[in-house]
């Protein structure tokens, strides 16, 4: 151990006894202050120590601070479950990161996600002018004060009228209005800019209607008639409902309004409110799309079954708001001439030099200041991380899954704390190496401020930057749980037992294999003029028969090509699903694909009940092997009986879920475990049927692994967990929920489902960044798949940072140079090695950088 670590004043946290899930009677000390690498195989055990142990130990002390030990009516409710372990100490507050799946509505948005929207709002609210929608003239209500104050402007000496516009009023009531107005001690009125003496009452041109005014006073404007000014301005407002016209002798004319109302078309406007300015809500929402900001039609929708629709299909712009979400009383109100929705079209480079440079009156400073104060750290915060080309109004579901990590992060960099112990899991993930620096300031940044960083990581490069590192395993699932390594990167790149440190040293050269083979193809796939989002009119091709990566630096354009470009095209020319597409040309090439598939980090599952082993149809065959058991056919019990779908066999209490809902009323809601069939899913009836002395519910709590042992006789069970365990999957439980579950885990799952099938016929795999959440063993193990399925004779299209998997790929098409508007191009395409050799891009160089490339 270095020096810094042996001090024996460095503190730690100190975990003893740990053997929550598949944690081993875990003994760690993790140093505070520092900046930590948890690592290990997937399924070793990292996140159950850092999240489910550390995090939810801190968590349930916090809560518990708020509850007096007198009050045991509310224990059961409010109390969390303790982590299994012995002991815990050095704890501080922690902060986690998740990898949590963001809202895949359409309505969602930078912008809300980040709360700058919301800030937005409360800043028309307070500053907003409204505009009349069809005059296009600003409605300002004043008060008397301000009224004065106008007037008071006006060169000195100036003579003024006030007149009070009154109510239209017919023909055979104009004679009752004026003996009125003269009874109340008034001498003359303004008929269509003449002013008529009520002394005799006027003889006036007969007409259907009359818009009179009532002459109030006329003032001579000085400072010492602003008394004189302010009263008759009084009067005339009590006598005009509000509105009050000053005409100078030179002929001009001003209305001022107590009432937000247009003078030319009589528009009145809406108070500005927050509710306005929300598209969630029905006060602001355009009532076409109903804050969606699309089109309302028919959209393709999900059929039982397919996994394969994106959630992130979403029609043309709605052709009531243009998009932008909102009425168009929301968007008649201005600040600095910009609505809500053009400040919420605005970079985050835009949106601050817009903010910076708001010149407010001086009665507005103070809210200004307050409202700048809550949003320009947000903003520097995604300018730290590289977003600066993001505007507010890009809907979530439309960005990478780099830019979503980095959101995540800015979220925390707003406002950090010191003292703090900050989780985060996985990072890296969705980002360039060139974007890795950036990340690794930020997380030296919240250390330098006082706060211990834990991240759980996989990359080398993370490993290599952190002060400490932790490795557990050595394997996965019960194989893992164990300490295998805590020390400085420098030890771990020593340590003989390590799986990782192998990793860690600079590769000889790199593999010679199909990625570095001299093979030319000559069947491709192309997608031209594709121009959606920041690409720049792009004309990519795609070998077949190869394995394409597409790289290129977070933002620069990868998924807008291929998940929402490409693969939308193709579905349409195989006559798949329709799914709506960014706009292209023409797509050229694809007769000899039979089928297209898009394996994405969407859920594949919201509820408890889906778990993998129903998603990858093992469970099937399962319940048939349990119902064909001789006590099964005994009681007559059928494949339904073993189903937690279903009534009859599954525990009614918990309708088969296993756990049960706690509402926490101002808290989040949370789970625990069904009292009545101890989270077993069964009733007691249906786990008495037993195969090789395991229940149905025994079965589910198997990992991939173990139930391909225990069933390795049984051909329709044992080759589906094969594929399962191929593709690195093998620590995950059969029965474990799947919104438990990552979203590399997810992508993984669809593609040992589909290896299952063991499809004949050529098909377009495509993948996006399918390394999330494996360690560089379970990566290569990867890799070995996808090339299997090329040599079947599919083709298989990855998008991917991973430079492990990237140096294997036959052919490689890396987009940018840059992010948003400084990407959405091809700066180097074609075979890997030819790619290396001759191009110099950030992709290229940090290839050349990770390993000594071996030129064939």
């Amino acid at each position: 151990m270095n020096e810094t670590f042996a001090d024996t004043s460095q503190t730690w946290i100190r975990i003893r006894g740990a053997r929550h899930h598949n944690l081993q009677n875990l003994d760690v000390d993790i140093p505070k202050n520092a900046f930590v690498a948890i690592t290990g195989v997937s399924g070793s055990g990292k996140s159950t120590l850092v999240f489910d142990v550390l995090h939810a130990e801190t968590q349930r002390r916090y809560l518990n601070t708020f509850l007096p030990s007198s009050s045991m009516a509310l224990l059961p409710t409010f109390r969390r479950e303790k982590p299994q372990v012995d002991s815990m100490e050095g704890l501080s507050p922690t902060i986690a990161v998740e990898q949590g799946r963001f809202p895949s509505q359409t309505r969602s948005t930078v912008g809300t996600f980040t709360d700058i929207y919301d800030f937005l709002r409360l800043l028309f609210t307070r500053l907003g002018i409204p505009t009349c929608p069809s005059c296009r003239q600003p409605i300002q209500s004043l008060t008397l004060r301000q009224m004065t104050e106008a007037l008071l402007r006006s060169p000195e000496g100036s003579r003024v009228m006030i007149l009070a516009p009154l109510q239209p009023v017919p023909e055979n009531k104009l004679g009752q209005l004026l003996t009125s107005l003269k009874r109340d001690g008034f001498m003359r009125v303004r008929w269509e800019n003449q002013v008529h003496s009520l002394d005799p009452l006027p003889i006036l041109p007969r007409r259907p209607q009359y818009a009179l005014e009532l002459v109030v006073d006329r003032v001579s404007v000085k400072p010492q008639a602003s008394g004189r000014l302010a009263g008759s301005l009084e009067l005339a407002a009590r006598y005009g409902q509000g509105t009050v016209r000053a005409v100078w002798d030179s002929g001009e004319s001003v209305t001022f309004s107590q009432l937000p109302i247009c003078f030319h078309c009589g528009y009145r406007a809406e108070p500005p409110s927050m509710a306005l300015f929300s598209f969630f809500h029905p006060k602001g929402m355009c009532p076409r799309c109903e804050g969606s900001g699309r089109e309302p039609g028919p959209r393709s929708k999900k059929k039982v079954g397919k996994e394969d629709e994106p959630f992130w299909v979403q029609g043309p712009p709605c052709t009531a708001c243009g998009g932008t979400r909102l009425n168009s009383r929301a968007l008649s109100v201005h600040v600095a001439n910009c609505s809500i929705a053009t400040v919420n079209a605005m970079t985050v480079t835009e949106l601050t030099h817009w903010l910076n440079t708001l010149m407010p009156l001086l009665h507005e400073e103070e809210i200004l200041t307050r409202i700048r104060q809550e949003i320009l750290p947000r903003l520097h915060a995604l300018l730290s991380l590289g977003l600066d080309y993001l505007s507010l109004d890009r809907p979530i579901a439309s960005l990478s899954s780099g830019e979503t990590q980095r959101l995540r992060l800015a979220q925390q960099l707003a406002a950090p704390f010191s003292g703090a112990v900050y989780i985060f899991d996985e990072p890296s993930v969705g980002l360039h190496s060139q974007d890795m620096q950036r990340l690794m300031e930020v997380l030296r940044d919240l250390r330098r401020q006082g706060n211990t960083v834990l991240v759980v990581e996989h990359d080398v490069a993370v490993l290599q930057e952190a002060d400490y590192v932790v490795e557990l395993g050595p394997g996965a699932g019960p194989k893992g749980g164990r300490l295998v390594f805590a020390g400085t990167p420098q030890q771990l790149a020593q340590c003989a037992v390590s799986p990782t440190a192998q990793f860690l040293h600079e590769p000889a050269a790199a593999p010679i294999g199909r990625g570095q083979s001299p093979k030319r193809w000559t069947q491709f796939l192309k997608i031209l003029g594709a121009k959606g989002h920041n690409l720049q009119n792009v004309t990519a091709r795609f070998p077949l028969r190869a394995l394409t990566c597409v790289t290129g630096v977070s933002g620069s354009g990868k998924s807008s090509l291929v998940v929402r470009t490409l693969y939308p095209a193709l579905c349409h020319a195989l006559g798949q699903a329709s799914v709506p597409s960014l706009p292209y040309e023409s797509i050229v090439g694809g007769e000899g694909l039979h089928r297209v598939l898009l394996m994405d980090q969407t859920s594949i599952g919201r509820l408890p009940k889906s778990v993998p082993a129903t998603y990858c149809g093992v469970f099937d065959p399962l319940r048939s092997l349990f119902a064909a058991l001789p006590e099964a056919r005994a009681r007559g019990y059928n494949p339904d009986r073993f189903s937690f779908n279903s009534p009859g066999g599954r525990c009614e209490h918990c309708r088969g879920d296993g756990r049960l809902r706690v509402e926490m009323l101002l808290l989040p809601d949370f789970y625990v475990t069904c009292p009545h069939c101890d989270g077993s899913r069964y009733e007691p009836e249906t786990l008495s049927v037993r195969f090789k002395g395991l229940s149905i519910a025994d079965v589910l709590r198997l990992s991939v692994t173990e139930a391909a042992d225990v069933f390795r006789h049984v051909p329709a069970i044992h080759r589906k967990l094969q594929v399962m365990e191929d593709v690195g999957l093998g620590y995950l439980q059969l029965g474990q929920p799947s919104p438990t579950l990552s979203g590399g885990e997810c992508q993984r799952l669809k593609l040992a489902k589909e290896l299952a099938r063991s499809a004949p016929k050529p098909t377009l795999y495509i993948l996006d960044e399918p390394t999330t959440g494996l360690h560089p063993q379970d990566v290569a193990r990867l890799t070995s798949i996808l090339h299997r399925l090329v040599a079947k004779g599919h083709t298989v299209i990855v998008i991917e940072h991973d430079l492990q998997l990237v140096r294997s790929a036959d052919y490689v098409v890396d987009m940018g140079p840059g992010a948003g508007p400084d990407g959405g191009r091809i700066v180097a395409e074609g075979p890997l090695n030819e790619v290396v050799q001759r191009f110099d891009t950030p992709t290229v160089r940090a290839l050349r950088a990770s390993t000594r490339w071996a030129f064939t």
